[in-house]
């Protein structure tokens, strides 16, 4: 053969020498190919079993005697080559497989191939041939026509493919065709053997004979025509070359082309029937052998059957068609096959009258009597065979004596035995469908022994009570056919019943059997006769068994005091009587009648109860009450602690007990567990909670269990679609509020005639503020038109209204004082400042007048106590999320005021968790939410694990679905606070305010910079891995200080360290930025948290020589409304704003540039910044610029962004539907903080 190019597959287990160095020499096909023969058989060892690579590599070690017609094509357009062949088939060496085999010439990787072997239709993507094929190609490319010469376009996979299968077709049948032509021509092979009797299709029989031995059926086959049978020697073969159409010769009369027509209907019958055999075989020899064991099965003469198999051979016989002289219903049968192995063709029969046994029973008198019963049955039956589709009795002759006991002995005798056992005169037949079910007593009553089966007198009432009814039942046995003491030992049907009553000390029962027209009481009345227990007689009449059941039934549920007693349950013993209904009654009803009294009927309520929860409105409080026809109203607490502890029944004062399986009590459930409401509370009439409950309720309950009052529709009308005329715009405001102003100043007024406080949310820049002032400027004229009317006859006696507080930054102050000036002159503005004195001396000055007085937030915090004797008509929160946390002092501080109602203004309620929104809401109206503890439990932690498991991963957060339980929580929450919220964006409103583009600029750390934050990072993430869970959690402050190392180094590294170079990828960023908006004659905002970043880009402005203004948080207030007023006026073009100093308060109209110069963890305060330009006023389209720097902690920052906006977005735009409830950056994880790193 000589030495391959591409190494022989042999000898080693993997087919290659590793040692062996790269294979060189001729290629698959020159120019495309190259030497692949090491990765074709690595492709090729990776797609096949370690068991079909044995075989193929034995195959292939025969390949010149295995295998022919060897080809080799290599398509010059895709690289594609095809090696093609017929191997010879390993357990059939008649059989020719057609194989081949696709691969790519340059990879070596196989891409497909086929083979026509039974292996491959079976469903192996590889198998031994086609295996084989490839590592002859490895071995010996040379033997295969085509390699080596020029490149050729070759046909497509799919098209050769189906072009190969049928040349494989038509050359079978020319061979079939070829075989058959020398048979008529009376030679086979051209050498002058004697002709063979041609056959025809359709005549070829295949005739079973079936062996019964010790209990096991098997069958083998004759196969041929009339007048010729031989004996089928191998099964498989025979199926093997049905599949193959193969030509094959059993004998000088019988030779033909295998093919399903050559057979008769029967014996087409009788193959698919082998087929489905071979089948079953295969997939139970595949349990237990590996891979490559396909085709390992093989069935040679004798095929071992179960007794389902059997039955669907002898369906297959008695359903063909007997033509007169035929055996087609007859089947072979050996019953013995080391003495008689001669087969005797019996009949199959469909169901006849022969096959219904008759069973008889006679006396066996001994010398004192009757000694026992002699069962007989004819005709005697041998056995049973049982299939899916009925029951067959294989019947010996009435004359075949003692067949059974030496079937049962001959295994040990059989040396000894001179008797010859024939099938002579056995038959099989249909067992009829009445006895199928007593099928296997059949060869038990109906034996072949002369005597019968022998009952012993002892053992007659255990065949009366168990075989006799079964007999009986299924017709083989009648009343003349057993001795009148055995008819008598027979059991009656006893009919169960069971009598309740109910008195003034409990339950009773009574329980009968009765037979027929005659009844017996087995747990009697007083008085009555005690005989359940009596000892059973002949003759008796009774079913003891089931008389015995239905006392112990009754001794389950009832206590039976004493045998002259009925059964009794006391009035007060409720768990007794509730497990009687429960499990009681139902047992009773199921063993037979149930008879009741009306008093006991009267013990349960005739049907589950229905409680409705009555919803209205009396003086502005909700009034809940509980309506329940069934029970009394006092008692509905109780019936709601039952339902809730998952009871079954419920009783009542009155005793009666009441089902709450059917029970409609979901509706006061809910709102019992919505409002905290005890139980108890629901007993005592109905309750009444505060109005702002009504719109909780309103959106919780609907439907079937609710009725609502006109009241209470009213009273949730009115805020929610409030009437336009009823509130006049002030006359100072009514030609400057805009529409959307207009509806948030109506909106304010009817909160506060309601007696609620809300927050006022809208987007920054849509101004919140004069809606407010239009609030206190409509009260104050209200109060002065209530005034005039009370004191028209004395003006000396006019009440004063009360002052108002607005509380915001201390940026603000002079803001809103501002603001009053504008749009409000006439109000009296006192600005609450300066020194100790001078502050305390203005609220003094304020009491009564009515003024509005202006503080910020440390201010008040300090002069709390001084305003404890103040109460406000209005207090208002500019900026309230102030006030998130609720444990602050200024938090306290706040709401310590005194105040008729309470307002809260801010565009961004929520910025990092709910316990924010729960704050200001404990501000505006104390105890709608509860406590602090109440809400976490209730909303804050369901929502928040909603989504805890989806912040793993980027992927996992996209693709997690909200969790059920976690959004009906958040639409409950949105119930309750909605329409305390109002909340508008700008492009809802400002259909002409311009657009605000938002662009992301990405900047890449290079050299110095990048070194930095690289080692910086990498620290940070070893001291995250190498720190266990009580290390982090004490290092925490330690850990966040690195995190802003990190944002700081992506700015500039001068903010770490002092004598870095100055080279910041950022601040070149912003220079270019600055630059283009100065050409552009546009002004440009710049934010930064970090104040030394902001002076580093003044610095590069003062080198540039570009004007600009700072606002750091040192800047004093007066002074940065100078800035701003200024700004807006002049050309400076730059303004550097530290972002917790200047993203509030101020109206920076004048730029239309916005430019972040790092991202902070909370997107509402970049937001908030932005708004300063993006606001009303603003006539230019602004452009938002981020500049971020690449593969850093800030990319993951503004995915944190995202989620945190959407907490917001949930609570306060009513359209948003994801709930997301993202940690801080303070309580991120572990696991959180190395997501952040990358």
């Amino acid at each position: 053969m000589g030495l391959s190019v591409f190494g022989r597959v042999s000898g080693s287990p993997d087919g290659f020498d590793d040692g062996d160095p790269a294979m060189s020499g001729p290629s698959f096909g020159a120019p495309r190919g190259g030497a692949v023969g090491l990765p074709l058989y690595t492709s090729l060892r990776h797609d096949t079993s370690p068991a079909v690579l044995a075989r193929a590599r034995s195959i292939a070690d025969h390949a010149v005697s295995m295998m022919d017609s060897l080809d080799y094509t290599l398509d010059a357009r895709t690289g594609s080559a095809t090696i093609t062949g017929r191997i010879r088939g390993t357990s059939s060496p008649s059989s020719r497989y057609t194989v081949n085999v696709y691969f790519n010439a340059d990879t070596g990787e196989i891409s497909g191939g086929g083979c026509t072997c039974p292996a491959y239709a079976r469903g192996y993507d590889i198998c031994k041939h086609m295996a084989a094929l490839v590592i002859a190609f490895i071995n010996d490319p040379d033997r295969f026509d085509g390699f080596g010469a020029p490149q050729s376009i070759s046909s497509s996979r799919r098209l050769l493919a189906a072009m190969q299968q049928l040349d494989e077709q038509d050359d079978q049948a020319r061979r079939a065709r070829r075989r058959e032509s020398m048979i008529n021509a009376g030679t086979s092979d051209g050498r002058g053997r004697a002709s063979q009797p041609k056959v025809v299709p359709g005549s070829v029989m295949l005739a079973p004979i079936l062996s019964y031995l010790d209990g096991r059926w098997s069958v083998e086959f004759r196969i041929g025509v009339e007048g010729a049978m031989y004996v089928l020697k191998s099964i498989s073969t025979l199926l093997d070359d049905m599949r193959l159409s193969s030509y094959r010769a059993y004998g000088q009369k019988l030779a033909f082309t295998h093919t399903p027509a050559m057979l008769d209907s029967r014996s087409r019958a009788m193959l698919g029937f082998l087929n489905r055999i071979e089948d079953v075989r295969r997939a139970v020899d595949l349990q237990d052998v590996r891979y490559g064991a396909l085709g390992s099965v093989r069935i040679d003469r004798h095929l071992p059957l179960a007794e389902s198999e059997t039955a669907r051979l002898l369906d297959i016989v008695a359903a063909a068609p007997d033509a007169a002289g035929s055996d087609n219903t007859r089947i072979g049968l050996v019953l013995d096959e080391w003495f008689n192995r001669s087969p005797v063709y019996v009949p199959v029969n469909g169901e006849g009258p022969d096959a219904m046994p008759v069973v008889s029973m006679t006396r066996i008198n001994g010398d004192g009597g009757v000694d026992g019963y002699s069962l007989h049955g004819r005709p005697p039956i041998e056995t049973t065979i049982a299939g899916d589709d009925g029951v067959w009795l294989l019947m010996p002759p009435a004359d075949a004596h003692g067949r059974r006991a030496l079937r049962n002995t001959m295994l040990t005798s059989r040396a000894h035995s001179t008797m010859r056992i024939s099938a002579v005169g056995y038959r099989f037949v249909r067992c009829p469908k009445p006895l199928e079910p007593f099928a296997d007593l059949l060869p038990v009553v109906c034996g072949e022994d002369p005597n019968g089966e022998i009952v012993a007198f002892d053992d007659a009432p255990l065949f009366a009570r168990t075989l006799m009814p079964r007999l009986v039942d299924a017709g083989l046995m009648s009343a003349g056919d057993v001795p009148r003491e055995i008819e008598l030992l027979r059991p009656v049907e006893c009919e169960p019943e069971f009598y309740l009553d109910r008195d003034d000390k409990g339950i009773t029962c009574v329980a009968k059997a009765r037979y027929g027209d005659r009844e017996t009481t087995i747990v009697p009345q007083r008085g009555g006769d005690f005989i359940a227990g009596a000892t059973p007689m002949v003759g008796a009449g009774h079913d003891f068994a089931a008389e015995r059941a239905m006392l112990d039934l009754v001794r389950t549920y009832f206590a039976i005091p004493s045998s002259a007693d009925p059964a009794f349950i006391g009035r007060d013993e409720t768990m007794r009587i509730i497990a009687l209904f429960d499990e009681g009654l139902p047992a009773l009803r199921a063993m037979g009648r149930v008879f009741t009294t009306p008093a006991f009927d009267r013990l349960l309520a005739p049907k589950p109860p229905s409680v409705t929860v009555g919803l209205a409105i009396r003086s502005n409080l909700v009034e809940i009450s509980p309506i329940a026809d069934e029970v009394p109203p006092d008692e509905v607490g109780a019936l709601l602690a039952s339902y809730r502890r998952r009871q079954r029944f419920h009783r009542l004062k009155d005793g009666t007990f009441v089902d709450l399986r059917g029970a409609k009590l979901d509706a006061l459930d809910r709102v019992a567990a919505d409002l905290d409401l005890d139980e108890s509370e629901l007993n005592d009439g109905p309750v009444t909670l505060p109005g702002m409950q009504a719109f909780l309720l309103d959106g919780e309950l609907a439907g079937e269990g609710v009725r609502k009052e006109p009241s209470f529709m009213r009273y949730v009308d009115e805020l929610k679609t409030i009437d336009p005329s009823r509130y006049a715009v002030p006359n100072e405001l009514a030609h400057v509020l805009r529409p959307y102003q207009v509806e948030g100043f109506r909106w304010l007024r009817t909160l506060c005639d309601k007696g609620f406080g809300g927050i006022l949310a809208d987007e920054m820049g849509l101004g919140k503020s004069v809606q407010l002032i239009a609030l206190l400027l409509s009260l104050l004229d209200a109060h002065d038109d209530t005034a005039v009317d009370d004191t028209a006859a004395d003006v000396s006696g006019a009440a004063q209204p009360a002052p108002s507080l607005i509380v915001c930054p201390a940026s603000l102050v002079y803001n809103w004082v501002a603001e009053f000036s504008k749009f409000a002159p006439g109000v009296d503005v006192v600005a609450v400042a300066g020194t100790k004195a001078e502050r305390r001396d203005a609220i003094a000055r304020c009491v009564g007048k009515g003024s509005v007085l202006i503080t910020s937030y440390d201010l008040l915090r300090r002069d709390v106590d001084d305003y404890k004797d103040v109460r406000f008509d209005v207090m208002a929160l500019d900026e309230a999320q102030v006030i998130k946390n609720h444990t602050t002092k200024i938090a306290k501080a706040v709401k310590a005021i005194d105040a008729e109602h309470r307002f809260a203004l801010t565009g961004t309620p929520i910025e990092n968790r709910l316990s924010e929104l729960w704050s200001i809401f404990d501000f505006l109206m104390p105890g709608l939410l509860g406590s602090y503890r109440r809400f976490h439990e209730r909303y804050e932690l369901p929502i928040s694990n909603a989504r805890a498991a989806d912040r793993s991963t980027a992927e996992g957060r996209a693709a997690a679905e909200v969790n059920p339980e976690g959004e009906r929580v958040a639409h409950r929450l949105q119930a309750l606070v909605g329409v305390f919220i109002k909340r508008r964006l700008k492009a809802q409103v400002l259909t002409d305010l311009p657009d605000k583009i938002e662009t992301t600029v990405t900047v890449q750390l290079e050299g110095e910079q990048r070194r930095l934050y690289a080692a910086h990072e990498q620290r940070l993430r070893q001291q995250l891995e190498h720190s266990a869970d009580a290390d982090f959690n004490t290092s925490r402050i330690q850990i966040l200080a690195e995190l802003m190392k990190l944002r700081q180094i992506c700015c500039d590294p001068r903010l770490l360290y002092a004598n870095a170079k100055d080279h910041s990828a950022k601040l070149a960023a912003i220079e270019e930025l600055i630059s283009s908006c100065m050409s552009e004659g546009k002004k440009a905002l710049v934010f930064s948290q970090f104040t030394s970043f902001l002076d580093l880009i003044a610095a590069r402005l003062d080198r540039d020589d570009v004007a600009y203004y700072t606002i750091t948080g040192s800047t004093p207030k007066r002074r940065r409304l100078e800035l701003v007023d200024r700004f807006n006026a002049d050309d400076t073009p730059v303004f550097l704003i530290s972002l917790k100093a200047g993203n509030t308060g101020l109206n920076l109209v004048g730029a239309s540039v916005v430019i972040h110069a790092d991202p902070w963890w909370n997107a509402a305060a970049q937001d908030q910044a932005t708004d300063r330009a993006h606001r009303i006023g603003q006539r230019r389209d602004v452009d938002v610029y981020r500049i971020v720097a690449k593969d850093t902690i800030e990319e993951r920052i503004l995915d944190l962004q995202h989620s945190k906006s959407e907490l917001a977005r949930r609570f306060t735009d009513a359209e948003a539907l994801a709930a997301a409830a993202p940690a801080t950056i303070s309580t991120l994880s572990r696991d959180d903080l190395l997501g952040l790193l990358g």
